[in-house]
Parts: C-alpha cells; sequence; structure tokens
C-alpha cells in the first residue's frame, strides 16, 4: 500500500468511525504497556477524584463516580487515543461556584450532588450539540493572554478556599477577596496536626515534582497521609477524615432538581463546558502532536459531551481533560484508552471491595492535592512576554484576571469571552492598509514603508490589507484608500487590491467595496482585485462586484496586474525584472 492510499485510508476511517474513533490504527502489542499504565493511572485517579470533589464541593466519593463514567464517555466518542478526562481543578471550581450561588453552602449533600451531575448533563447536551455543529473552532476565541488571566484568578481562588482545609477550620465567604479575609482573621483556629499533614503532603508532592517527576507525588503523599492516619487514628484526636466511604458501582440516575432552578444552572453549565472544551483541545493537541497522531477537535466535542453526560446520570458532576493524568499514562507506557479503562477497573475494584482503606484519609492532605494543583496554574511568564512584546495584550489578561477575583469566577467567564472576542475585533478594526513597491529581485511587493528601495510604477497604486474585511475595519479601509489617493500626485490611473492576505468580506465590506469602487470609477480610477482566494472571490461575485469592477480586473497575482497596467498604459515606468 503507498503513504498516500494509506493517508486515504486513515482519512476515510476518521470520516466514517463514529464510536471508539481513537481505535484507528490501534495495535495490538500495545495491550501488556496499556495493562500496566492502566494500573498506575487508577492508583493515581482516586486521590486526585476524590479530592477534585471536595473541590466541587460535594462528597469524595462523587470524584470516583465522575471519574469512571467520563473515561468511558469519552472512549465511546472522542478522537485522542491517551487523553484522560475527568474532575479537574478548572471545572471543579466552577462547579462549587455555581453550587454556593444556587442552592447554598448549607444544602443537604444529595442536594448538592444532584445539583452538581445537573450541570454535567446539561454541560455534555451543550457539548454535543457543539459538535453537531461542528463548533470545536470556539476553543481559539479564547485568546491566550485573556485565558492566563482567568487561569490565574482560578489559581488564587483554588489555594485560598483550599488554604482552610490544611489550616483545619473553615471559612464562611464565598468570594476571594472576602475568603482571604476571614482565613487571616481565623488563623487562632489553626490546628497544627491539620497543618503538619497538609504542609508535609505539599513538600511531598513539590518534592517529587522537582526530583522524582516520572512518580506521581500525589499518589505517594496519599498513600503515606493515609496510613499515618489510620496508625495514629487521626480520626479520634479532632483530625477531619473522609469517612464512610459507600461501596459499590455508580448507578444510573437522572439527577432531580428544582424545576424553578432550571434556569439558574444554565448559565454555569455553559461557562464549564466552555472552559472544559477549551482546556480538553489544547491537551489533546498537545499529546497527539508529541506521540505523532491525529486529533479532531470536532470529534473532542462530541468525546467530552460524552464524558459529561453520563459522568452527570451515573452521580458525578462536570469534567474536563487532565494533562497531569494523562502524562501518567504517557510516562507509564500507555499507548490508547485501554490504559484509562484499565485504570477505570481498578477504581471499580476498590469501590466494591476496598472502601474501608479510604476512610482514615485525611481532609488536608485531599487539600493539598488540590493547593498543589492549583499552584501550576500560576502563570506569570506569560504575563511578563505579554509585558514585553504587546502591552495591550497585558493589560486584557490584568482585566480579565481582576474581573475572575472581584466579581466572581462564573462572571469572569463571561469577561474573558467578552474580551476575547473584543480583542478579535479590535485587532481587524486596527488594520492599516500598506502601500506596496516591486523589489528589485524577483517579483515580490512588499512594504514600502519598511523597504523604501523598492520600485513603483508611474500611476499604479498597489494596496495590501493585511485581514479580512468585516463590519468591523470596512469603513477603515474605506478611509485609507481614499486618503491614500487623494495624497499621490499625479492621481492614480489604477489601485491596485492585492487581497493575498484578505481572508473573506462580508455583506458590510462587500457594500463598502461597491461604494468605492464607484467613487474612484467617478474619479477616473480603476479598481482592480489581484488573488483573490476562492472564498473571498465568491462573496464579490455574490455581491456583483465581479461585473462592477470587470472580470478583466481581477487577476491572479499583483506582478500580472502590473504587467496589464504596462501593456495599457506603455509610458509608465515599467517594473524591472529579474
Amino acid at each position: 500500500m503507498t503513504a498516500t492510499t494509506g493517508a486515504q485510508t486513515h482519512q476515510t476511517a476518521k470520516k466514517t468511525r463514529w464510536l471508539l474513533p481513537w481505535t484507528v490504527g490501534f495495535q495490538r502489542t500495545w495491550l501488556g504497556r496499556d495493562l500496566v499504565a492502566g494500573i498506575a493511572l487508577g492508583v493515581v485517579m482516586i486521590p486526585q477524584g476524590m479530592a477534585y470533589a471536595e473541590l466541587a464541593g460535594v462528597p469524595a466519593v462523587a470524584g470516583l463516580y465522575a471519574t469512571m463514567a467520563a473515561i468511558i464517555g469519552y472512549a465511546i466518542l472522542g478522537s485522542s487515543r491517551q487523553l484522560v478526562v475527568g474532575p479537574d481543578s478548572s471545572t471543579s471550581t466552577l462547579v462549587a461556584a455555581a453550587l454556593l450561588s444556587i442552592v447554598g453552602a448549607s444544602a443537604a449533600p444529595e442536594q448538592l450532588m444532584a445539583g452538581a451531575a445537573f450541570m454535567a448533563v446539561a454541560a455534555g447536551v451543550m457539548l454535543l450539540l457543539g459538535g453537531f455543529l461542528k463548533a470545536g473552532i470556539i476553543a481559539n476565541f479564547l485568546s491566550k493572554p485573556v485565558l492566563v488571566g482567568y487561569l490565574n484568578a482560578l489559581a488564587l481562588t483554588i489555594v485560598v478556599k483550599q488554604l482552610p482545609k490544611i489550616l483545619g477550620y473553615s471559612v464562611e465567604a464565598d468570594a476571594v477577596i472576602p475568603a482571604a479575609i476571614e482565613v487571616v482573621a481565623n488563623l487562632g483556629k489553626t490546628v497544627p496536626l491539620s497543618v503538619m499533614v497538609g504542609a508535609g503532603c505539599l513538600l511531598i508532592i513539590f518534592g517529587f515534582s522537582r526530583w522524582l517527576p516520572r512518580i506521581p507525588g500525589a499518589l505517594v503523599a496519599v498513600v503515606l497521609a493515609t496510613i499515618i492516619s489510620a496508625v495514629m487514628d487521626f480520626q479520634a484526636q479532632g483530625l477531619k477524615v473522609v469517612g464512610v466511604v459507600p461501596a459499590g458501582l455508580p448507578a444510573f440516575a437522572f439527577p432531580t432538581i428544582e424545576w424553578t432552578d432550571f434556569g439558574l444552572y444554565l448559565a454555569p453549565a455553559f461557562a464549564i463546558a466552555l472552559m472544559g472544551f477549551a482546556d480538553t483541545a489544547v491537551a489533546s493537541e498537545l499529546f497527539a502532536d508529541r506521540n505523532k497522531y491525529e486529533v479532531d477537535p470536532d470529534r473532542d466535542l462530541f468525546g467530552l459531551g460524552m464524558a459529561s453526560l453520563l459522568s452527570g446520570l451515573f452521580g458525578g458532576f462536570a469534567v474536563s481533560a487532565s494533562d497531569s493524568r494523562t502524562a501518567v499514562a504517557d510516562n507509564a507506557g500507555g499507548k490508547s484508552q485501554v490504559a484509562n479503562l484499565v485504570g477505570v477497573g481498578v477504581i471499580g475494584l476498590i469501590l466494591v471491595f476496598f472502601t474501608t482503606i479510604l476512610q482514615p484519609l485525611p481532609n488536608a492532605a485531599l487539600g493539598a492535592v488540590v493547593i498543589a494543583a492549583g499552584i501550576t496554574l500560576f502563570d506569570i511568564k506569560t504575563f511578563r512576554r505579554a509585558w514585553r512584546q504587546q502591552r495591550s495584550d497585558f493589560w486584557i489578561g490584568v482585566i480579565a484576571f481582576v474581573g475572575a477575583v472581584v466579581f466572581g469566577l462564573l462572571p469572569g467567564i463571561v469577561i474573558a469571552v467578552v474580551l476575547s472576542l473584543w480583542n478579535v475585533l479590535m485587532a481587524g478594526a486596527r488594520t492599516e492598509l500598506v502601500v506596496l513597491a516591486r523589489s528589485d529581485v524577483g517579483n515580490v511587493w512588499r512594504n514600502h514603508k519598511r523597504h523604501p528601495d523598492g520600485h513603483a510604477v508611474s500611476g499604479l497604486a498597489v494596496v495590501r490589507w493585511e485581514s479580512g474585511l468585516f463590519f468591523g475595519n470596512s469603513k477603515g479601509f474605506e478611509r485609507q484608500v481614499k486618503e491614500m489617493v487623494g495624497q499621490m500626485a499625479p492621481q492614480p490611473q489604477w489601485v491596485v487590491f492585492d487581497a493575498e492576505a484578505t481572508g473573506d468580506a462580508d455583506f458590510t465590506a462587500t457594500t463598502m467595496l461597491a461604494e468605492l469602487i464607484e467613487t474612484l470609477q467617478a474619479q477616473g480610477i480603476v479598481f482592480t482585485v489581484a488573488e483573490p482566494n476562492g472564498r473571498l472571490l465568491q462573496s464579490l461575485e455574490r455581491a456583483g462586484l465581479d461585473r462592477l469592477i470587470g472580470a478583466d480586473k481581477i487577476f491572479p497575482s499583483v506582478d500580472t496586474a502590473a504587467q496589464a497596467y504596462v501593456a495599457q498604459y506603455p509610458a509608465a515606468n515599467q517594473p524591472r525584472s529579474k
């Protein structure tokens, strides 16, 4: 089979295999490594799942239910061979914020679990709809500075909210700043034993991360804390522990909520879906690039949607991709979702036969696991680079951070999305018209300001617009073209629009172009277009601009347009050829 035929077969398989799409290219020789990696992964996922459940404000066992259901759901429809999906710090924090605002911190555990599960179901349905609409591109609209600003706020929220678990007391405030003030005000209530456990776990986690990165420090810390707690009976000494964990596998049940709260859950569910998919898209691409296989963002919408849906239907909560757990499986030799499914089996065995070993696990240890994960979300380097390279992006990131800290994570998502869209619109709106001149070397037309030694053709103005033409910048294009024409002496006879960098033109832009072309033609100036792509050309044709411009005035390149101009006006300074 030729390489081309193999590629075609692979693409066809990707298009037609709806179920288990990651099995394309699966090799049986991977099974042994997947089995070993799955056992290691399962052991790691137990403490992390329980910790993120505590972060979400639901019983610890819900984290295990969510982990199992999410992995199975993603394996059914997701495209990544390796990606581990489950509870994570960002979505868990959003779940906690939503539950606090809708049902309150004093709600019964059953009510909290039902609310969290319903949000997972709602987010799953939204993600599945997004897959049908091929909305995977939406993840690209969270710009890097906005995302980093939001994640820094998220990291601060996690640390502030989990710190009381290590200190041994609780706080009532929901917002970050009041909670931080309350933490400081209650330092006199600190429980020394809780601090020793939490601080010891943090030292182990960061120590292993620094010197033994291939060994999951969180697992080592939790195992040691559980053993010591059991031997020394920390619970009898007043230390909060996980306690009784219900034995048995999760059962299917549609979450029951107060239907008057139905609408209140939809906005946070959308925010969770958006953030979850943004994380998943990045992580999926990261491991695919590292291990040389292809993923499909739209199929990952289906995969994450099914993961979230099943998590909600089996007593869990909203989920997302996990870089750290995927890395554990990858480093242990895992090659496919089989490793993740083996991990599910490990958790299932624990839930059925060995739940008693989880009872003495200190809450301070779980708090340390979450704080360690939260600290890794802090990203100061990107802020520094933004400050050096693009101050406007730096300040946008700062606004996203402050907005999420001051107004809360859920409003912070809205602020982040609005800022990202604003950034996209402003980038297009600030586009400047570039006047081109022909280089002495080859048939290359370059920015005349940057290359003033370029060769100009008398009576010919060649311009480039390095952006799509849309409602936000069409007036700017029109104004700058008119200003350029007015400043040229003598007045140009032709204006050549080099459309190579212009992806498309919307209705507002094509309307503007029609008016501009008529204005120029009234002044005796011919407007031509060079090198339009297929999509832009189609938009021009639909607007009737191909007839207004003239089919013979739409050229495959700027150089052919210049040659046509010189052929019509032989007296013009002909561009030099190589």
